[in-house]
């Protein structure tokens, strides 16, 4: 193969068995900058999200295997801003697919052009997106105008299929699957949209909640959101996902707002014991309840796999060994279990892990310090790297899994000190430390203060978890020159050049 293509191959999709024929797509952008296109392809739970690189900023080949045809949406950039010029592109692979995409960031509607096998099921007509008529509706406090908008635009697909058609002749199945993924996109944009939308104008969502949620039960009398035939549908699959992911947040809502009849319904209990079962896994815990009321079939297999796809990429192993169990004696013959038992198998082999003389912890864990000067009083002389993170982050715990054992493994021999400071951890303990073992986390451990958590974020600028900076030999910061995800090697160079002085 040709040294400028890059062929990145994703395993078995979730909805294939084990020996599937080959689809190709191959990219081709001009007037780019970006160093990669992005594919987001829902219909298997653990590739959904990929990165897919362009050589010279120019191509990209990607490659799956299937044996059915499956919807993939693939996004481009005009440059590595997530903010400026993009197009998203909704492809239709089937089984021997050889898709050549071209696409030109300067022209209008981007010079889009399709050729291959199966180019005539993936033309611009039906297949170039837009969901950005939707930003002109944020902070609306009523639903009429963004619902006006997003039946026209599904209009307006049903119309463009029409005329695709009788333009391109593509196959009935082709046909069937957009009727489909037609039926269920006014519901999944105005979903996306509400949920949105509420973070925006907030007390006045509330105050006309009713309004909000009698248009999305309209919606959903006409595309159910239980609906096993509609798996295949990229807008279904969606709405699924993102109704997983919204109904946990409304989880604490209720919590908060009505904790009684919240904790009666979903726990059983009051609102003492209520609030320790729901303080002790708020997410994978919550996702089962969810997917267990108000999915069934294989629609609630589909959400038990991203359930487990979701808590994989998060590291986040509550109750994970549990949830397996419960899923595999519910879906004995599903072809997601060969693909999360092996992570399932590590995490029960990791949740066995104690603490090690490696593991050190300040004094009453540290909790009373209140400033980043004791910190750097109890480091004097030293070369620290600092890693705030919180056992509630989920990027924080992805880095540690990631990254910590790999930096400790390159700076074996040097005196690089490693100093793990947990923020709104406070009262959790036993969590705490617990995935301290079970990450592996060598070094020194500090349990924040609210106090000491303000000033240390106050003093290094920080916005965000997790962060990392250096404290420097000489008691100075120096803040980290990556962040979240980490570029090892630049942190590398960094960290050689403070141990150097």
């Amino acid at each position: 193969m040709k040294k400028n293509i890059a062929l990145l191959a994703f395993s078995l999709a979730p909805f294939c068995w084990a020996f599937g024929q080959k689809a190709v797509l191959h990219i081709a952008l001009a007037n780019s900058t970006a160093k990669a296109c992005y594919l987001d392809a829902p219909a298997r739970p653990k590739n959904a999200f990929s990165e897919v690189p362009l050589v010279n900023k120019r191509t990209a080949v990607y490659t799956i295997a299937l044996t059915r045809p499956e919807f993939v949406q693939l996004t481009c950039l005009a440059g590595n801003d997530w903010g400026g010029k993009s197009f998203t592109y909704l492809v239709y692979l089937s089984p021997e697919d050889d898709l050549h995409l071209s696409a030109d960031m300067n022209k209008a509607g981007f010079g889009i052009k399709v050729r291959g096998k199966g180019s005539n099921k993936n033309q611009p007509l039906l297949a170039l997106n837009d969901r950005s008529y939707t930003y002109a509706f944020y902070k609306d406090t009523l639903p009429k105008r963004i619902i006006g908008a997003i039946n026209a635009t599904q209009n307006s697909l049903q119309n463009k299929l029409s005329r695709y058609v009788a333009r391109y002749k593509p196959s009935a199945g082709y046909v069937e699957a957009w009727k489909m993924n037609i039926q269920y996109y006014a519901a999944d944009m105005y979903y996306s949209f509400k949920e949105n939308n509420k973070f925006q104008v907030e007390d006045a969502y509330r105050r006309n909640y009713a309004q909000w949620q009698r248009v999305a039960d309209s919606l959903s009398s006409l595309a159910k959101l239980n609906n096993d035939a509609a798996l295949g549908a990229f807008y279904y699959q969606k709405l699924a996902i993102e109704f997983l992911g919204r109904e946990k947040e409304h989880f604490s809502d209720e919590a908060y707002f009505h904790p009684t009849a919240f904790y009666r319904q979903w726990y059983h209990a009051d609102t003492v014991e209520g609030k320790k079962l729901f303080d002790a896994d708020g997410h994978n815990g919550v996702e089962e309840k969810i997917i267990n009321k108000y999915f069934s079939g294989k629609t609630a297999e589909y959400l038990y796999a991203n359930l487990l796809a979701g808590a994989h990429v998060q590291q986040n192993p509550k109750n994970i060994p549990e949830i397996f169990d419960r899923f595999r004696e519910l879906y004995p013959g599903s072809k997601y279990i060969g693909q999360f038992s092996g992570w399932v198998d590590t995490v029960k082999a990791k949740q066995k892990r104690g603490l090690n003389s490696r593991m050190l912890f300040f004094d009453g864990n540290g909790t009373s310090l209140k400033s980043l000067d004791e910190v750097l009083a109890a480091m004097k002389g030293k070369t620290v790297l600092v890693d705030m993170w919180g056992t509630w982050c989920g990027p924080c715990r992805e880095e540690i899994e990631k990254n910590s054992a790999a930096i400790r493994a390159h700076f074996k021999d040097k005196r690089l000190i490693y100093l793990y400071i947990a923020n709104l951890d406070t009262g959790n303990e036993a969590q705490w430390k617990k995935l301290i073992a079970y990450f592996g986390i060598e070094g020194t451990h500090l349990l924040a203060s609210q106090k000491l958590t303000d000033n240390i974020m106050t003093r290094i600028k920080g916005n965000g978890y997790p962060t990392m900076f250096i404290i420097k030999k000489d008691g100075t910061v120096e803040p980290s020159k990556t962040a979240y995800p980490i570029d090892r090697d630049v942190l590398f160079k960094q960290l050689e050049a403070d141990l150097e002085e």
